[in-house]
């Protein structure tokens, strides 16, 4: 338990000193006016209503290029409500029209965030900790994502909203409406308690790289700080309706022997049901029977080069809804995380499996954040031959409770483990402090300064206890900027539906820099990264310095050129690809490595990376390219070609991977695309199509069809997996 107590010693400490330092007490900043009641209306799909008599909100300022400048171009905001949705209604004048930049249709692409376009931010709540983002582009294509622990977001979320854009002579307007069951009926009040929102918004205009912002002006800030954002009245739902969603969906699908893992093809038409509810006292529900994920995102095939399973990232919306809420840590992309949402319904092969059942919920009461998650995972074949997988139940439990405006505690637990096994179970404790507004010693405020500090310990059958503790700090501005975090992990500690590269080891890894922006946009950052790492039996130790200087303009064009010093002791051979094995022993190596990025918002951009140098007791040669096209706005094309060579008294290999992938969005209602990759490892082409067509508000087709060969924890890839599904999606709201 020492290093238990070593880390509980560490958040108390932190607590103390924050709390001393200067009172928890919300900034004072401008209050918006009330949006505008507009009479009750009952169609989702209906005309947009006017917004004439709603007050304009202006007030805009330059961000960048010349922070706290007056904008070159205006930009207005009109707000009205029903009851039922927000309208919101975007006037971003412009003398130029024929120069607006607006080549995305499709949603979520996140070169739209470099074109011409107005990003809003709500938090609904009001305590600066959990919302949400919508972007709009000149063509009315969308771009949403959660926003959680007051800065970070998941730009993998998705709403149901409606929004449309057109160009005009005196610049472009969108009008844009989204469910106030979206936003939830926020948190409970007390009876003398005045309900608040917090807003803010934002324009980027790529002519003249100028981006003008309601709140939080300077250049080192996102709009999606919560923190920053301004405060307003509270727009209440009303509450004649049940708050009720339902998705109902009907979906067929076929799957290869390989894929279905029985050593047969399979096909099958089944029925699903996903269930959100809310409460008048903003109790969120999420319910579902029999769902499948093969809509999601396939992932890109990757040749796994390191000693680690590689991170993926979530892309179904049943464990996107309200994910923000069961963050731990600031664990978000790390080597450890208490809970792993695709540790549900992927096995350790990538195969899918379906949910017999889940439930969770998520809201407020008495001031904690809680969520709670409880779902059975389907059992099924795994290989021929080999017995099935069980059926799992699984739960997840996270609970957080804020200490004034910059400070939280919480609580995770889990148990259960998706392989179908028992025995598994987890819990830990955490601590965030963030204040955007830090002033530090003799200097001014402003600042965003952000730690965090955790203790986990788990319990699994076979394996007994295990624990591991770690802390972490961000200083994200500009001057002096910079990170850090540290984190020891037990070699018996194994979070059952969590993500660990490895334990028995102790890691650390930061970056120090300099921050300098010019009067006309640019930043030019010189800095210095670390990690280091060592296994606590003292078997294995590796290091890592390298000093970096990155140069973006105004426009988003990024420069960056690296010197990389390594060392690694190795207790045991690993093959990083065929026929090339890196033998036990002490090794010390340095690389050059140089990446260029162009603008995404220019019709023809390019992403381009060089590594060239040392690699353990050889030489490794990288070469990356990315070409993307965009020839309109309802076509694109990206190329793909990446080489690793790599030369050891071992043996040489290599590595040769391309893809291309063809985009084709006619109106933001209907997008399809297809990529195709392939690799001299697995010799394959591995396909990836998808269709989904939004045909009604509340009625969706989509259309998929895999052949990648993901190889999930392996590190072999698994060939002539192959998954087609079409799905009817109903969508009602009552």
């Amino acid at each position: 338990m020492g290093h238990v107590r070593q880390a509980v010693g560490l958040t108390v400490a932190m607590m103390a000193s924050f709390a001393t330092a200067a009172p928890d007490a919300a900034p004072a900043s401008p209050t918006l006016m009330a949006a505008l009641r507009l009479p009750a209306t009952t169609d989702f799909a209906g005309a947009v209503p006017s917004l004439v008599d709603a007050a304009p909100i202006g007030g805009f300022v330059q961000v960048a290029p010349v922070a706290g400048s007056a904008p070159t171009r205006r930009t207005e905001l009109r707000m009205a409500h029903d009851g039922r949705a927000l309208h919101i209604q975007v006037r971003a004048y412009d003398p130029e029209p024929s120069a607006i930049v607006a080549q995305q249709m499709r949603r979520d692409v996140e070169g739209m965030l470099k074109e011409d376009q107005v990003t809003l931010v709500f938090d609904p709540d009001g305590d600066g900790r959990n919302g949400y983002l919508f972007a709009v582009n000149a063509n009315g294509a969308q771009f949403d994502a959660l926003i959680f622990d007051g800065g970070q977001m998941r730009f993998d979320w998705d709403a149901l909203w409606r929004s449309e854009a057109r160009i005009e002579a005196d610049g472009w307007r969108a009008d844009i409406t989204i469910p106030l069951s979206v936003f939830g009926r926020g948190r409970p009040v007390g009876e003398d308690e005045v309900r608040t929102w917090r807003v803010n918004a934002e324009r980027w205009m790529p002519r003249g790289s100028e981006r003008v912002r309601l709140a939080g002006i300077q250049p080192d800030k996102e709009v999606y700080s919560l923190g920053d954002a301004l405060p307003m009245p509270a727009i209440v739902a009303d509450q004649d309706g049940w708050g009720l969603r339902l998705k109902a969906s009907l979906r067929a699908t076929s799957e290869s022997s390989a894929a279905s893992g029985a050593g047969r093809a399979r096909q099958r038409l089944e029925p699903g049901l996903e269930v959100f509810h809310e409460s008048p006292s903003g109790l969120r529900t999420t319910a579902a029977l029999n769902i499948d994920f093969g809509e999601a995102e396939a992932d890109e095939r990757t040749v796994n080069l390191t000693r680690f399973e590689l991170f993926r990232p979530e892309k179904r919306e049943f464990f996107l809804q309200d994910a923000g809420r069961f963050t731990f840590g600031g664990l978000v992309e790390s080597a450890v995380i208490p809970y792993y949402s695709r540790r549900v319904g992927l096995d350790a092969t990538g195969r899918g499996r379906s949910l017999d059942a889940g439930l969770k919920f998520s809201g407020q009461l008495a001031g904690t954040d809680f969520g709670l998650f409880g779902a059975r995972v389907a059992g099924g074949p795994t290989e021929p031959g080999e017995p099935d997988q069980r059926a799992a139940d699984v739960a997840v439990l996270r609970v957080a409770r804020p200490l004034g405006h910059r400070s939280r505690v919480g609580l995770t637990a889990t148990r259960g483990n998706p392989e179908g096994t028992s025995g598994s179970s987890l819990w830990g404790v955490d601590y965030q402090f963030r204040d955007t507004n830090w002033a530090p010693p003799g200097g001014a405020g402003g600042k965003t300064l952000e730690t965090h500090a955790w203790v986990l310990e788990s319990s699994n059958a076979g394996l007994g206890n295990g624990r591991s503790w770690g802390a972490s700090v961000k200083y994200p501005n500009v001057g002096l900027t910079g990170n850090a975090e540290v984190q020891r992990i037990d070699a018996h500690f194994n979070p059952a539906l969590g993500y660990l590269a490895e334990a028995g080891v102790t890691r650390g890894k930061g970056e120090l820099g300099w921050w300098h922006r010019t009067r006309t946009g640019e930043d030019i950052i010189p800095g210095v990264d670390w990690n280091f790492r060592r296994k606590q039996d003292g078997s294995e130790r590796s290091w890592l310095l390298n000093p970096e200087i990155g140069y973006t303009n105004a426009a988003g064009d990024t420069v960056m050129v690296e010197v990389f010093f390594e060392g690694d002791r190795l207790a045991s051979a690993y093959t990083p690809v065929p026929g090339v094995t890196v033998q036990p022993g002490r090794y010390g190596w340095h690389y050059l490595f140089g990446y260029l990025e162009t603008a995404p918002s220019r019709p023809v951009s390019a992403t381009a990376e060089l590594r060239s140098g040392g690699y353990y007791d050889g030489h490794r040669d990288d070469q990356t390219l990315q070409l993307a096209w965009k020839p309109g706005p309802y076509w694109g094309w990206r190329v793909g070609l990446a080489r690793n060579a790599i030369r050891l008294p071992s043996g040489s290999f290599t590595v040769r991977t391309a893809s291309l992938r063809l985009d084709h969005t006619p109106s933001t209602r209907l997008a399809q695309s297809l990529l195709l990759q392939w690799d001299n490892v697995s010799k394959e082409l591995g396909v990836s199509a998808r269709l989904r067509w939004l045909w009604r508000p509340d009625r969706e087709v989509i259309f998929s069809l895999d052949r990648l060969g993901y190889t999930g924890e392996q590190r072999d890839l698994l060939p002539n997996q192959t998954r087609a599904m079409l799905k009817l999606v109903w969508n009602l709201e009552r």
